[in-house]
């Protein structure tokens, strides 16, 4: 009974924090609508430049950048990792984790317009594991706006 307290009185206090976590709450950037599909498709495809900016220990840019790199498309998209503080490229790409969890999220903004192009999440136990299934899942957002439409051969 006592346990069972406790956990109930832990959970109500955490509560509040999960909830000011959610990945929903961008800074500084517009969540492009989704009748804007062309406009997005343009901009991943005009982007020369990528940075990619972490916000936990758990997830670093270097285990992210080489999570990317070895994707099976990486070398076709083009693109090129710039690694600065202050972030001066096309694309950028936010990494983060949810405090108390185990839920890993990215969001990819365009610099320019300062729109976000797409956003998602991993669970996974720590950085270096989530950032496999993350890079792939952007790889495969930048590919299909970037690489042509492979053909049936029909």
């Amino acid at each position: 009974m006592n346990r069972l307290l406790i956990l109930a009185a832990l959970s109500f206090s955490l509560s509040p924090l999960l909830a000011a976590q959610q990945p929903a709450s961008v800074p500084q950037s517009t969540i492009a609508p989704q009748s804007d599909v062309s406009e997005r498709n343009q901009a991943i495809r005009t982007a020369r430049t990528l940075c990619i900016r972490s916000g936990s220990a758990f997830i670093t840019v270097s285990t992210f950048d080489r999570a990317l790199m070895m994707q099976k498309n990486w070398d076709q998209l083009g693109l090129d990792i710039v690694a600065s503080p202050d972030c001066h490229a096309d694309l950028q790409i936010d990494v983060d984790r949810l405090i108390f969890t185990h839920i890993h999220t990215y969001v990819v903004t365009d610099m320019r317009s300062d729109y976000v192009l797409a956003s998602g999440r991993v669970t996974a136990p720590d950085g270096i594991i989530a950032s496999g299934p993350m890079a792939a899942q952007i790889v495969k957002i930048l590919s299909a706006a970037r690489l042509p439409a492979p053909s049936n051969g029909l």
